[in-house]
């Protein structure tokens, strides 16, 4: 084990304070629950770049300014109708 000191956010800080204490009923168990965390999320399975690279463009808007309005107003007033509003 390393002793080591970290700045937390305030907010971030006492949330961990707070599920601490819910969990193990005191803040000196504030490391044990940072290291389980940090352990779960280092099991995440990891983006690769080739995932990104792919994935990067997919949501470009093929409409733009008031053409992409009123495609989606005209879609929506469509909707309605369909469920009778």
């Amino acid at each position: 084990m390393v002793k080591t000191t970290i700045t937390l956010e305030d907010s971030l800080y006492r949330r961990l304070v707070k599920e601490a204490l819910d969990r193990y009923g005191r803040t000196r168990s504030l490391s044990r629950l940072i290291n389980e965390k940090l352990r779960s999320a280092e099991m995440l399975p990891k983006e690769s770049a080739g995932d990104i690279e792919r994935s990067f463009g997919c949501w470009a808007m093929k409409d733009k300014g008031a053409r992409y309005v009123r495609k989606m107003r005209l879609q929506s007033e469509e909707r309605l109708k369909r469920m009778s509003l």
